[in-house]
């Protein structure tokens, strides 16, 4: 396969939008596939379905589920919403926004607020 860091490389960077951008990442690693061999165009599409499923349906949830305790419908909800609104830009920040937002709510309505209504309620006892 010919130019195999910039390949990965435009794969790696168009990841970041977890949708549509890898289908169009995969396109010119076809391309460049089909004009060497028809069988090199056919591999490559197979090896990217098989590594966008994997990491699409078994790592990020995972990795969701356990760093940042967010469920997977936020996830695509954020991203939808974000790129509804904003645009692009939107698509891109739509995760660390989200992620922000959780933790501030975690933090100000849960540790604070809570602890504050459970510290009031001790001293009425």
């Amino acid at each position: 396969m010919q130019l195999p860091l910039a390949n990965a490389l435009l794969a790696g960077l168009l990841t970041f939008i977890p949708n549509l951008v890898p289908i169009l990442s995969s396109i010119p690693p076809i391309i460049i596939g089909l004009i060497d061999s028809p069988w090199k165009g056919l591999a490559v599409l197979i090896i990217y379905i098989l590594i966008q499923q994997v990491e699409s349906n078994i790592l990020t949830p995972l990795v969701m589920k356990q760093r940042v305790s967010m469920l997977p419908a936020i996830t695509l909800l954020s991203q939808a919403t974000f790129a509804l609104f904003f645009g692009l830009l939107g698509l891109f920040l739509a995760l660390p926004m989200t992620v922000v937002a959780q933790v501030w709510i975690e933090e100000i309505v849960i540790k604070d607020i809570l602890n504050n209504w459970r510290t009031k309620r001790n001293r009425l006892r």
